[in-house]
């Protein structure tokens, strides 16, 4: 019998099965790259994305806007309706280093408040405790209100004056001298009586 496969052909044959095999190869090849590549990227893009977050979060806290003493409105009223407390108050709030300028005196609605009182605007709470820290020298008790002033305020801060510390000073009252009225001279023997005044207090 005669061999019909030419040698031709089979080498035809041969050449295609490794073009074929080494296209695989390749295919294979840039596929392994390529996810290799992917592979390696997703994880940095996360921990970049966690890098910023944490940045963004760090700042907020320590933002904390700073509040020139000389710029704040006080009112200080006197709870207590002792002459010059008020003015008491308003000498301390001087030395703490705040403007008397924007210290406003005034009397309030009720004269029994046992502690002064501090009312604070929104925004305001470390100013609240600073002048807590410098109505010591004067009061015994103080509390900072934990409601706020309205934002239409005319002040940032209303202090409402309590029990003193020191001991209040004595006020003095002066009793008014009564003159004696001369009683007239008449010829008649019945005496003429001399009205007695009666002493006004000073207010």
């Amino acid at each position: 019998m005669i061999d019909t496969t030419s040698p031709y052909l089979n080498q035809q044959r041969g050449s295609r099965k490794k073009k074929t095999a080494v296209i695989i190869g390749v295919v294979v090849l840039v596929a392994a790259v390529v996810g290799g590549i992917l592979m390696t990227r997703q994880p940095k893009r996360t921990d970049q994305t966690e890098v910023s977050v944490v940045e963004k979060k760090e700042p907020s806290p320590t933002e904390k806007p700073k509040i020139d003493k000389k710029s704040v409105k006080i009112q200080v009223l006197n709870g207590t309706g002792t002459p010059g407390q008020a003015g008491i108050a308003v000498e301390a709030l001087k030395k703490a280093g705040y403007n008397p300028d924007n210290i406003k005196t005034a009397n309030a609605e009720e004269f029994n408040n046992t502690v002064t009182t501090i009312t604070a605007r929104a925004g305001f709470e470390d100013v609240a405790s600073d002048v807590k820290d410098a109505l010591k020298t004067v009061f015994d008790e103080i509390n900072i209100d934990p409601s706020k002033l309205d934002e239409k305020s005319e002040f940032d801060i209303i202090v409402v004056t309590g029990g003193k510390k020191s001991e209040e000073t004595p006020t003095t009252t002066i009793t008014p001298t009564q003159n004696p009225t001369p009683s007239p001279t008449s010829t008649t023997t019945t005496p003429t009586p001399t009205p007695t005044l009666s002493p006004t207090p000073t207010p």
